[in-house]
This record gives C-alpha cells, structure tokens and sequence, in this order.
C-alpha cells in the first residue's frame, strides 16, 4: 500500500503574505488515484493557503480521518475500491462536521444521490471554481 503523502505549508512555493488574507488555513485531504491531478490539485490547495495531506484511495483516507483531523474532504468520485460517494456517506456519518467536496467528469447529478449537503466541482476545473467552492468553509 502506498503511503499518504502530506504537503505542508514547508513544501509549498507561496509564502503566508501571498495567501488571500480573509481565507483560514484549512486542513484538507485529497483522495484521487489519478496521480497528475493529485499532484495539481495539492498545489492549487498550496497556493491558497491550505495544509493538505494526499491519499489514492477511499480506505486510506477513512485511516487518515482516524488519525488526525481535517476541515474538508475533497475526494473523486471514481475510485478503486470504495467509491467517492460511498466515502462521502462514511464520512459525514461519522464526522458531519467535515466539509465535502465530491470532484467528477460526471456533473452535478451524483449530489442527487446524497441526502446531505455536498459541492460537486465538475472535473477540469480552475484555481478560481476550486477557490469559490471553499469559500464556505474558508472565510
């Protein structure tokens, strides 16, 4: 198994006076198995502001939720193993207070089979709609 890789505001290339200034750091994991939209992805997460820690897989993210806390899951839908919408229903059973983000090629129409609140950002997106969907959480 492969180990979850933490970017920390160490590794990231911005410093804290180039980070919008009304955004709280927040701590989020990423869970994709594609691993050049992991790594992006982490980086725009860096550039504003925020510590994250990667993981390629449901089942890791549920062991890295036990270990430490987290403000937001920003996860794919597609995913070996558990899928991202069944992660989502784990995770806001068990900890509502965490904030999710569901990342897809499939639209809007996968927060339909979910009876509590979730983003959907509609894959590729921008620095800017991956900002605005944190806005809630980050300010």
């Amino acid at each position: 198994m492969l180990e979850s890789q933490d970017f920390s505001e160490e590794s990231a290339s911005t410093t804290s006076s180039e980070q919008t200034p009304d955004r709280a750091d927040l701590r989020i994991i990423v869970v994709e198995d594609n691993a050049d939209f992991r790594d992006l992805l982490c980086e725009m997460l860096l550039m504003l502001g925020h510590d994250v820690i990667s993981v390629i897989s449901a089942e890791e993210a549920l062991d890295s939720l036990e270990e430490q806390q987290a403000d937001i899951l920003i996860s794919d839908v597609s995913l070996p193993g558990i899928s991202g919408v069944e992660l989502a229903k784990k995770v806001h059973a068990a900890l509502p207070q965490v904030k999710i983000i569901l990342s897809s090629g499939y639209g809007e129409s996968i927060a339909s089979q979910l009876k509590f609140e979730v983003t959907v950002l509609s894959k590729p997106y921008s620095l800017t709609q991956l900002a605005e969907a944190l806005d809630p959480v980050a300010t």
